[in-house]
């Protein structure tokens, strides 16, 4: 990476007796996998809940949508069952800030592979000529016609509070394509962290900035061109510019500090284990 060791962390000091140098092997508690195996399968359950609802005919298309839409924006929590977590097994500081990260870096993926990068790539070639709420609850019967036309809900579901969504927004697209950055980020800490790097958290420590940028512009891009594509009222705005969007800007920073410290303990336990024995 071009960082030495003694550039980023604190003064080697001497890894305790009986206790081996070098990164820690560190893996997520069995207790939070639980928590938040049984989260995921609440929300995402819910999402195709919506979708099954919407598809029988029981919910209209904005409505299912939100109902998706909220529930996905409580699920990006998720990282916090960690947090209550952290008593069954006695985790140290820093295997909660490592359980926290890994939890939120899933969390962040799934939402890059399940929606954004699934958008990104389709959504030029299958929304056409779309203006309104209207225009898009006017494809209804083509959604409802085949189960597999159901990939049109998922594709415009963010539509139902912002039309960026559906009318090719150059903004809107050219923030979405951040999801494949943050994939291969994603692929590169955990391939790091398989071998045990010093620099595995540094991947988070570099990436934390970009999804605050990335938010900061897609929230205030809307609020300066005057909400010119929101789709409702009050609600529906702060369901697209906040509820939805307050995770990216505001959980990298807490994790930035996070995998920073991580990193520093990575590295102090490096310069010890490179260190002469006597």
């Amino acid at each position: 990476m071009g960082i030495s060791a003694e550039t980023l962390s604190a003064p080697a000091q001497a890894v305790p007796s009986g206790t081996e140098a070098g990164p820690v092997a560190r893996s997520v508690s069995r207790t939070a996998r639980r928590y938040f195996t049984v989260w995921t399968v609440l929300f995402w359950g819910g999402v195709g809940v919506a979708g099954a609802l919407f598809f029988l005919g029981a919910l209209e298309f904005a409505t299912s949508a939100k109902i998706s839409l909220y529930g996905i924006s409580i699920w990006l929590n998720g990282w916090m069952l960690a947090l209550l977590a952290r008593g069954r097994e006695g985790r140290t500081r820093h295997e909660l800030y490592h359980d926290c990260l890994v939890l939120w870096i899933v969390s962040y993926a799934m939402t890059n592979v399940l929606w954004e990068i699934p958008w990104v790539i389709f959504s030029p070639h299958v929304f056409s000529d779309l203006h309104t709420l209207d225009d898009i609850v006017a494809n209804t019967d083509y959604m409802r016609a085949n189960v597999l036309h159901m990939y049109w809900w998922v594709l415009a579901s963010f539509g139902s509070v912002d039309l960026r969504t559906v009318n090719h927004d150059g903004t809107f697209y050219s923030v979405e394509m951040f999801s494949f950055v943050n994939v291969a980020t994603t692929v590169w800490f955990f391939h790091l962290h398989r071998r045990r790097s010093p620099y595995r958290y540094l991947v988070a420590v570099l990436g934390c900035g970009e999804p605050i940028a990335a938010t900061f512009i897609f929230t205030f891009s809307e609020v300066f061109d005057g909400f010119v594509n929101m789709t409702g009222g009050v609600a529906d705005t702060l369901l697209a510019l906040v509820w939805t969007q307050y995770q990216y800007f505001f959980f990298p920073m807490i994790f930035g500090v996070w995998a920073f410290q991580l990193l520093r303990e990575d590295l102090r336990r490096t310069d010890a284990q490179r260190a002469p024995t006597h």
